[in-house]
């Protein structure tokens, strides 16, 4: 492997190193096995050190989590390592690293590492901003982009609306049933893992963990099992399948994992992370298919990434990134 291509593989490897280390169910073997990693190799720590201050440089954490930022804590887990420069590579993640994907996983606007306890009923993101609270019955949830929730607890019942967005729901077991209100749907369960979706294109929910009853505006319930997805579109029938789980709950790292999706889909997506948007008027481009992983919140880097790809071109306009087809 050539130095660049190892360079690639590592720069990779420090974005998952950086969402691992910020999961709320990080393990002692997860910082041993990062340890080993850091140590392995000088092109590594190099790797990390870089990816951690693009992460810390565009001011996506807040002033009073800076403290326990990924460069922090790299240097409390490996206090070993030496911070020697390694010559003959750049200060920092080229350009076509991140448009390949292979930048770190940055959000545009304020991530809360921790978890905060949530009293209040009404939580809300804004665009590029993601949230984790726990509610005061113990459930943990992971608010996306552009997200708002409303929780209630009753003496019989836990009630949370999904009003728009994205949640990842870990819900605490208790005697009270929980159920999640997505407007014309309803999922009720005891316990489980959801990952759990409201936008313009419709309603999406996964089991991870656990299983839910969906309950609609007409016809029996759905039983969702561990590891299912369901999409619920008005107007059409249900679709239930199962969904590789690592490339659907990538968004609570800052990627976006497509496999064979049009770049409609994708730009709908990119598009809930950032004020400037992707358009793509023509239809013989909004169909064309990709796949790949791309950080969220740099919408040039992923148009000008599919331009490597596919047959298009990129045009800047203002607050405005227009896709056409290449002349």
């Amino acid at each position: 492997m050539d130095f660049r291509s190892k360079l690639g593989t590592a720069n990779r490897q420090a974005a998952d190193w950086l969402a691992r280390l910020h999961a709320d169910d990080r393990t002692a073997q997860d910082e041993d096995a990062f340890r080993s990693w850091l140590k392995s190799d000088q092109v590594h720590e190099h790797a990390f050190d870089s990816a951690s201050s693009i992460w810390t440089a565009v001011g996506g954490l807040r002033d009073e989590l800076r403290s326990t930022s990924p460069l922090d804590e790299r240097q409390s887990l490996a206090t070993e390592e030496t911070d020697e420069e390694i010559p003959g590579t750049p200060s920092g993640m080229s350009r076509r690293a991140v448009m390949a994907g292979g930048g770190a996983l940055v959000i545009t606007a304020g991530v809360s590492f921790g978890w905060q306890t949530a009293y209040a009923g009404v939580f809300t993101t804004n665009v590029g901003e993601q949230r984790r609270v726990v509610l005061d019955d113990g459930t943990r949830a992971m608010l996306d982009t552009s997200t708002r929730i409303r929780f209630r607890a009753k003496s019989d019942i836990r009630l949370l609306s999904l009003e728009s967005g994205r949640i990842d729901l870990d819900i605490a077991a208790e005697k009270r049933p929980f159920v999640l209100d997505m407007g014309n749907r309803q999922a009720t369960t005891a316990s489980a893992r959801l990952d759990v979706s409201r936008t313009d294109g419709g309603l999406q929910l996964t089991a991870i963990n656990g299983s839910a009853r969906i309950d609609g505006p007409s016809g029996r319930p759905v039983s969702l099992t561990m590891g299912s997805r369901i999409a619920m579109i008005e107007g059409r029938e249900d679709q239930l399948d199962h969904p590789e789980l690592e490339d659907l709950i990538a968004w609570q790292g800052g990627r976006l994992v497509f496999r064979d999706d049009t770049i409609a889909q994708a730009i709908a997506e990119m598009n809930r992370y950032s004020y400037r948007t992707l358009v793509v008027t023509d239809p013989k481009v909004a169909t064309m298919r990709f796949s790949g992983a791309y950080r969220v919140g740099d919408p040039e880097a992923f148009a000008h990434s599919l331009g490597v790809l596919l047959p298009i071109r990129v045009i800047n306009d203002g607050d405005m990134i227009r896709i056409i087809a290449a002349s």
